[in-house]
């Protein structure tokens, strides 16, 4: 337990030095960018300019301030900008990297500089738990030092669900999660969100893709995430020794995700959010790091969730056994909504705009094919694409969004004739008002 006299630090390096930072100034850390927006200013430590949360906030580099010594980066270390705040002032601080919290005693804190310049950013130093030598940091001094903040960041909003007391004004907003054991570290995740953790069923791939599985679950179609879109994992790492299968729920939709056991639930603060855009690491009162997740940025990452939509399936008589759809279908929005069998895609991701003719797959470029209606297809507008098999390898087809799946067995496929011995074959699900056909397309047709 933390004591009543314990100071809560984040660690960072700048350099040789490793800070000690209050951890209740630090409002989060986020990748430093290639280049910074420049405020040019003569003598000073101003970095550049970012943007964070609707204000603009000054960055600081210690480095062209005071001599700060050299370090060779620890593995998977790369350069963060803090964003601190200290009453109604924020100001951003580049740092090399970016370390766990401690706490230590607040009476081991020892004032080592007693000079009077006023331009010294450091007086005092503590040790922490693992030896290292902290040099505190303190926001005031710095903005004060450097002339530089913003007054008009807003305040961090709490979360929506909390477990905090009567006396939550004592410490940061804590909010519960339940903690999922994903054999590559602690993932928390809101109780409301967590539908259902239950043995690991069977698992078809989706489209024989190498990243994608889909299984059955409460008549739904359940797309099962890879443990390596959540959590960082080694080469060659498999999910197959992952006994339990958590099911996450978000607006109507859900995915799977294999873990290995449900630990507990726990209250905790909110992290610093994290480079891979849907977590935010926080460190327990044990020291053991957690990754909080936001489900909202997972499930709008991976629109194979769509597949769990659900749909109302034809009645049991309403169809005939032989005219029933052997196999499931998506259904998506490009020129109009169409249908394709679930097997002829290997993956569905985001398009990541502005269109182009080609993208990256597997270590090579596919060409991509926009099938979107003329009047929606902008090379900067949003869509997804289905990557599916075409007669010179994988093609890449750019759809308006993935709308649903059809499952096995509760469709009725229908062929119309054209003329000139063509025929066109439609998929129909559904019933009475809810009932909707879809044109079936050939992926490698269009390649």
């Amino acid at each position: 337990m933390q004591s009543t006299n314990a100071l809560r630090l984040a660690q960072a390096r700048i350099g040789a030095v490793h800070l000690g930072i209050a951890a209740d100034s630090v409002v989060q850390a986020i990748p430093a960018p290639d280049s910074l927006a420049l405020l040019p200013l003569r003598g000073q430590a101003l970095r550049g300019v970012i943007e964070h949360g609707g204000a603009l906030v000054p960055v600081v580099d210690l480095a062209r301030w005071v001599e700060v010594g050299q370090a060779a980066p620890a593995p998977g270390e790369s350069a963060r900008i803090l964003v601190l705040r200290e009453g109604a002032r924020s100001i951003g601080l580049l740092v090399d990297a970016l370390g766990g919290l401690v706490d230590v005693d607040a009476a081991e804190v020892r004032r080592l500089h007693h000079g009077d310049d006023p331009d010294d950013v450091f007086h005092s130093a503590v040790r922490a738990p693992d030896g290292a030598i902290l040099s505190l940091l303190e926001v005031a001094r710095l903005a004060d030092l450097a002339l530089a903040w913003s007054a008009a960041l807003p305040a961090p909003a709490a979360p929506a669900r909390s477990d905090a007391g009567p006396d939550a004004d004592a410490g940061p907003v804590r909010s519960l999660y339940a903690l999922l054991d994903t054999g590559r570290g602690l993932l928390g995740v809101a109780p409301a969100d967590l539908a259902e953790v239950l043995p690991m069923p069977a698992l078809e791939r989706l489209g024989g893709g190498a990243g994608g599985a889909y299984c059955g679950w409460r008549g739904r179609h359940l797309a099962v995430l890879p443990c390596a879109a959540v959590m960082e994992a080694e080469e060659g790492a498999a999910d197959g020794a992952a006994p339990l299968l958590a099911v996450l729920v978000h607006a109507g939709l859900a995915l799977g995700l294999p873990v290995r056991g449900v630990r507990q639930l726990r209250s905790l603060p909110p992290g610093l959010a994290l480079a891979d855009g849907v977590t935010a690491s926080v460190f327990d009162e044990d020291g053991g790091e957690v990754r909080l997740l936001d489900s909202a940025r997972l499930f709008a990452r991976f629109p194979e969730a769509a597949l769990s939509r659900q749909e109302t399936p034809a009645s049991a008589g309403s169809a005939q056994p032989d005219a029933g759809n052997d196999c499931a279908y998506i259904v998506f929005e490009a020129d109009g909504l169409q249908a394709v069998p679930i097997g002829a895609v290997e993956r569905i991701v985001p398009l990541v705009p502005p269109l182009a003719a080609t993208m990256a797959w597997e270590g090579r470029a596919i060409p991509l094919a926009d099938r979107r209606a003329a009047s929606s297809a902008q090379a900067d507008g949003p869509g997804h694409v289905l990557v599916a098999a075409g007669p010179r390898g994988p093609v890449g087809h750019v759809v308006a969004r993935v709308h649903s799946l059809i499952p096995a067995r509760t469709g009725r496929l229908y062929r119309m004739g054209v003329g000139a011995g063509r025929r066109v074959e439609f998929i129909t699900a559904g019933d009475g008002d809810a009932q909707a056909s879809y044109r079936i397309v050939e992926l490698a047709a269009g390649a």
